[in-house]
């Protein structure tokens, strides 16, 4: 599967359109807690704890988005766009992949 931020794809043609998908993924609110405490005792800085959390939730977001895509018959999306929530006074972060789902077909194929 194909994934990109851009509208094309180069080396191949898209050749349908099938639609926005998406892919969601959330960091629980424990699982904050116990980073916003390390942070709390630790001081400023990056925190590489804190950012593998999030990176894992973005890539969790994105197999989501993929998934979506494989079911509506993509093989590829594009135009794919991360959007970073704060959902509650809790402190839920939820992670959303959102992009269009497309055919292709490799241009050297043509």
């Amino acid at each position: 599967m194909l994934l990109t931020t851009t509208s094309q794809l180069d080396g191949f043609v898209i050749t349908q359109y099938l639609g926005v998908v998406a892919g969601e993924a959330a960091v629980a609110p424990v699982e904050l807690r116990d980073f916003a405490n390390f942070i709390h005792r630790e001081g400023g800085g990056r925190h590489p704890e804190f950012e593998n959390l999030i990176r894992q939730t973005r890539q969790i977001a994105l197999m989501n988005l993929e998934s979506e895509a494989r079911e509506v018959g993509a093989d590829a999306v594009v135009a794919v766009n991360l959007q970073y929530s704060h959902l509650a006074a809790d402190g839920l972060i939820m992670i959303a992949a959102i992009g269009t789902a497309v055919q292709t077909t490799d241009r050297r194929k043509l």
